[in-house]
């Protein structure tokens, strides 16, 4: 299980960032209305954050840090047990499907990040570990990127792109589906060329 860095005071402020966001956006909220909706008073917010950026830094880097946990670690991460996909995966079931659950547990803060104005930070850092997790698993089995004519670093953008862009896409849906049916869809669209995913 994850382990998690909040405090009781940290964890309201957090809920006050999501509520506030959701409301009046994070450009029009206040310290003053964090720490009004949290309970607290703006010095015990100031002893945690220097402002409300900093505040939106230091949970996008929680949350960023334990899925970067999750992934790269997922048999000692995952609340449930995952089963296992098929063999030759660009990224082990256990390990996409122990983020997605993270995302969609934790999805009105995913959800108010990606309304905050940082939400290319959001994808850019998911990206990067996914292209970690990515690099990993092709060092394992004496793979790399690139081929042909295709330099590793455009076939690594284009392998990391388009994983990220399917979990970018299922978050701004709202999470309707579940974690094991966008694991699945992925798992499947790894065999698949461009043109096969045309009908």
């Amino acid at each position: 299980m994850v382990q998690h860095r909040n405090t009781r005071t940290e964890g309201a402020i957090k809920e006050a960032f999501i509520t506030l966001t959701n409301a009046k956006g994070f450009d029009a909220m206040t310290v003053s209305d964090l720490a009004r909706e949290a309970h607290i008073n703006r010095g015990t917010f100031y002893t945690h954050y220097t402002d409300k950026f900093d505040l939106r830094q230091q949970l996008l880097a929680n949350a960023m840090s334990d899925l970067t946990q999750i992934m790269l670690n997922p048999g000692s991460a995952l609340e449930q047990p995952a089963t296992s996909g098929p063999e030759g995966q660009l990224i082990p079931y256990a390990a996409l499907l122990g983020g997605l659950r993270y995302i969609k547990n934790d999805f009105a803060f995913f959800d108010a990040i990606s309304h905050s104005g940082n939400d290319m930070q959001l994808y850019n850092r998911t990206k990067d570990i996914i292209t970690e997790l990515l690099l990993i698993e092709a060092e394992k089995v004496g793979k790399k990127p690139g081929r042909d004519n295709i330099p590793a670093v455009y076939a690594r953008e284009m392998l990391a792109a388009s994983l990220t862009a399917i979990v970018w896409l299922w978050l701004k849906r709202g999470c309707e589906e579940s974690p094991e049916t966008i694991a699945t869809i992925i798992d499947h669209a790894r065999t698949l060329a461009p043109a096969d995913l045309l009908n």
